[in-house]
């Protein structure tokens, strides 16, 4: 189980465009991890471990945005309305 299992967790590709992505940070929209964000690298990043003792893991899809950002803002990024709720304060 890591951090990038959970519903909370935002992947954000960084770079020039979709098409020079250079690398794939993580954070928790809680601020729960104390260890994020993390460059996500190729998912061995200590901090994604603490999701083991994470009293707010909630198994799911994490959320995954683009350089590009072509959904347009954040909240478009998640159809679960309390992730949405997230990502609309954090582009705020």
């Amino acid at each position: 189980m890591k951090c990038t299992d959970c519903k909370y967790c935002i992947e954000e590709d960084y770079g020039n465009s979709n098409y020079t992505v250079e690398g794939t940070s993580a954070d928790c929209l809680l601020g729960l991890n104390a260890g994020m964000p993390v460059d996500r690298g190729w998912g061995t990043e200590p901090a994604l471990d603490f999701a083991a003792q994470c009293q707010r893991f909630t198994k799911g899809d994490s959320v995954q945005v683009d350089c590009d950002r072509e959904a347009g803002a954040l909240e478009n990024y998640s159809e679960d309305e309390e992730v949405r709720a997230l990502l609309k304060a954090r582009d705020a």
